[in-house]
């Protein structure tokens, strides 16, 4: 059964549920990029959010309420503007991170393996998450339905993303709603595989 959703603008205040839900989606990713552990993983993601970091910043991002209750999270931008957001980033991580764990965690974000992210025609999704309390209610599919209604707004014609190649659940529910897999990277020592996801739009 699927149930209706709020969506709106998120803001600074917005940092712990954003966070969470952030690093839900990047799982073992995040645990590479930061290599921290979870607490500190997600305080610094609170962080950046609130500061509006670039691409974990909350200007690029929704939050999906339900009853009034945060259910989920959409951060995306078009892909022209991607490198301009992770630009941004960078000024933040240190003040966030501090000099131990800040060169680590640049170094490793610079030199992952893989082609780009996402095509200057396509709308990006950097990360969707859903609690997993509200999961199984048709939440994660209203919110990839938002991003094509915003996809499609800015005159793009696909949308894209990334998912852990570990992560079958959200691989299947982007198959399923009409992505496909266009590069396949796999694990490399620590490094956690991925695909590389886009789905093609119907422009009306």
């Amino acid at each position: 059964m699927t149930s209706s959703l709020q969506i709106r603008p998120a803001s600074p205040g917005d940092a712990s549920i954003a966070a969470k839900l952030m690093y839900a989606t990047m799982g073992s990713l995040a645990d590479y990029l930061f290599n921290r552990d979870i607490p500190s993983i997600e305080k610094a993601l609170a962080a950046l959010f609130s500061r509006n970091a670039g691409r974990f910043g909350y200007q690029l991002t929704v939050i999906a309420e339900s009853n009034g209750e945060p259910v989920g999270m959409l951060v995306a931008c078009e892909g022209a503007k991607l490198n301009r957001a992770n630009l941004k980033t960078f000024p933040h991580i240190f003040p966030v991170l501090g000099f131990k764990h800040a060169p680590g965690f640049i170094f490793r974000g610079v030199t992952l393996p893989g082609g780009a992210e996402a095509e200057k025609d396509e709308y990006y999704l950097c990360n969707l998450a859903v609690v997993p309390s509200a999961q199984g209610h048709g939440f994660g599919s209203q919110l990839l339905q938002c991003a094509e209604q915003t996809a499609r707004s800015h005159g793009l014609s696909k949308c894209s993303l990334i998912v852990g190649s570990h992560n079958d659940g959200a691989h299947r529910l982007y198959e399923r709603t009409g992505y496909r897999v266009v590069e396949s990277v796999p694990d490399h020592n620590e490094i956690p595989g991925y695909y590389r996801m886009v789905k093609t739009l119907q422009i009306s």
